[in-house]
C-alpha cells in the first residue's frame, strides 16, 4: 500500500472558515435544483422497485434512509475537505439492476452481494488500481447492459398510459408541458407533483402517512457465489461507470478530482450501508454537473453547492418513515410513469455511449443489450453478468481490430 494513496485536500477546518464568505445565491440555487432533480425521479424509482419486490414499509424506509443518509454525510465531508463540488448519491443504473435481482435472491443474499461490491471498490481505491481498471473498462458494453436492464421501465411509460389515461396520461402531459415552457425547472419534479395531485383528487387515492421516527433495520448478510457474481459484479462495474461520469464532469470544469479518495470513500460507505439494504453509493454524474457548472457561481465557491445538497440529503433520510408510505400510496401506473421519466437522460446517454460509431463496439454492445433485456439466469447467475461476458466475447470475435486499437490506445 502506498503511503499517500489518499489525495491531500485543504482540510475541513479551512473550509468551515471560508464557508460564510463562500455562500452566494448561485451555489444555493444550484444546490436546490440538484435536490429537486435527485428527489423527483430516483426516489419514485426506488419506491416502484420496492413495490415490485414486495418490500415492507420499514424495509423500504431503511433502504431509502441508508442511501440518502450516508451519501449525504460523505458529500458534506468530501466537499469540505477538498473544497470541490463532489456529489455523492446512490447508483441509478445500479438500482435498476438490483430491482430485477430482488426477484431471484433473498434480501440477505442481496446484502451479501452489496458488501462484496463495496469491498471491491474499496480495494481498487486503496491500492490505486482504480486508474488502471477505469482505463480498460469497456464502457459501450456496460452501457448496453444498462439499456437492456432498464428497457422494461422505459416501456412502462407507454403501457401505463394505455391502462390509465387520467393518472399516467396527465403525469406524462405535465412532463412535456414543463419542458416546452421552461428549462429552469426539472420536468420530472412537475410530473411528480401533478401525479400526486391527480391521484389524490381525480383518482381518489387514499394517501397514507407514515411515522416521523423510523428505525432502520439491520440485515444479516448471506454470502453465496451466485449472489456475489450476479449482484456484486454489476454493481462494481456500474459504480466505476458512474465514477467515470462524475470524474469527467469535474475534470471538464477544471477541478483536480481526488480519484483514489472518491473511490475509497464510496467503497467504505457502500460496505457499511449494505447492512441497511443500500445497494451502492457512488459519484453522482448529473448532480455533479449541476453543482460544478458555471451556473453554480465562481469556481472557488462551487463546493458550497455540494455541501448544502449533502445537508439536505441527510434531512431527507431522516424523513424516510414519513415519505415511504405516502409515495407507496400512489397508483402503480403513476409510479411506473414517473420511474420511466426519471431514467430518460440516463437512457439517452447510455444509448449514445453504447452505439456511437466512435466507440467501435456496436456488435458486442448489441448482444449485451439483448442478453440483459432477456432477464434470464444460468446456474443462478443473472442476465447482467452474462450480458457483460457475452458482449465482450462477441466483440473479441467480430470486432477484433477495434479491440486491438482500443487496447493499443490505452497502453500508450
Amino acid at each position: 500500500m502506498r503511503k499517500d494513496f489518499i489525495e491531500h485536500g485543504s482540510g475541513i477546518k479551512e473550509a468551515l472558515k471560508a464557508l460564510p464568505h463562500s455562500i452566494n445565491i448561485n451555489n444555493i440555487t444550484a444546490a436546490l435544483i440538484a435536490t429537486v432533480f435527485s428527489l423527483a425521479g430516483p426516489i419514485i424509482l426506488l419506491i416502484n422497485i420496492a413495490n415490485e419486490a414486495h418490500l415492507t414499509n420499514q424495509q423500504t424506509a431503511t433502504w431509502l434512509m441508508s442511501i440518502y443518509f450516508i451519501s449525504g454525510i460523505l458529500m458534506v465531508l468530501l466537499s469540505l475537505y477538498y473544497q470541490q463540488p463532489i456529489a455523492i448519491a446512490f447508483s441509478l443504473p445500479g438500482i435498476i439492476v438490483v430491482g430485477s435481482l430482488m426477484k431471484v435472491f433473498s434480501l440477505n443474499e442481496m446484502v451479501g452481494g452489496y458488501i462484496f461490491g463495496g469491498l471491491i471498490l474499496l480495494f481498487l481505491g486503496v491500492t490505486g488500481l482504480i486508474k488502471t481498471v477505469v482505463k480498460y473498462l469497456p464502457l459501450p458494453i456496460i452501457m448496453a447492459m444498462i439499456i437492456g436492464a432498464l428497457f422494461s421501465y422505459a416501456m412502462g411509460i407507454v403501457t401505463s398510459v394505455q391502462k390509465d389515461y387520467i393518472g399516467a396520461g396527465l403525469t406524462v402531459a405535465a412532463f412535456f408541458a414543463t419542458r416546452i415552457f421552461t428549462k429552469k425547472i426539472p420536468p420530472q419534479a412537475v410530473a411528480l407533483v401533478v401525479g400526486i395531485i391527480v391521484s389524490m383528487f381525480l383518482m381518489k387515492s387514499k394517501m397514507a402517512m407514515g411515522d416521523l421516527f423510523c428505525y432502520p433495520l439491520l440485515i444479516r448478510p448471506d454470502f453465496s457465489l451466485a449472489a456475489i457474481l450476479s449482484i456484486g459484479t454489476p454493481l462494481v462495474l456500474l459504480g466505476l461507470a458512474d465514477f467515470l461520469k462524475g470524474y469527467g464532469i469535474l475534470t471538464a470544469n477544471k477541478f483536480d478530482a481526488p480519484v483514489n479518495a472518491m473511490i475509497t470513500s464510496t467503497g467504505i460507505c457502500s460496505t457499511i450501508s449494505a447492512f441497511f439494504l443500500a445497494h451502492s453509493v457512488t459519484v453522482a454524474g448529473p448532480v455533479t454537473a449541476i453543482t460544478s457548472s458555471d451556473d453554480a457561481g465562481p469556481k472557488e465557491s462551487r463546493w458550497v453547492a455540494a455541501f448544502i445538497k449533502g445537508i439536505i440529503q441527510v434531512f431527507i433520510a431522516l424523513l424516510a418513515g414519513l415519505l415511504v408510505p405516502f409515495l407507496r400510496s400512489l397508483p402503480s401506473t403513476v409510479t411506473s410513469v414517473l420511474a420511466g421519466l426519471a431514467m430518460i437522460s440516463l437512457f439517452v446517454t447510455a444509448f449514445e455511449v453504447a452505439f456511437s460509431s466512435k466507440n467501435k463496439f456496436q456488435i458486442g454492445a448489441f448482444f449485451a443489450f439483448i442478453v440483459a433485456y432477456s432477464n434470464f439466469s444460468v446456474y443462478n447467475i443473472s442476465s447482467p453478468v452474462w450480458s457483460l461476458l457475452i458482449g465482450i466475447l462477441v466483440s473479441l470475435i467480430f470486432e477484433r481490430d477495434n479491440v486491438k486499437l482500443f487496447l493499443k490506445f490505452r497502453t500508450e
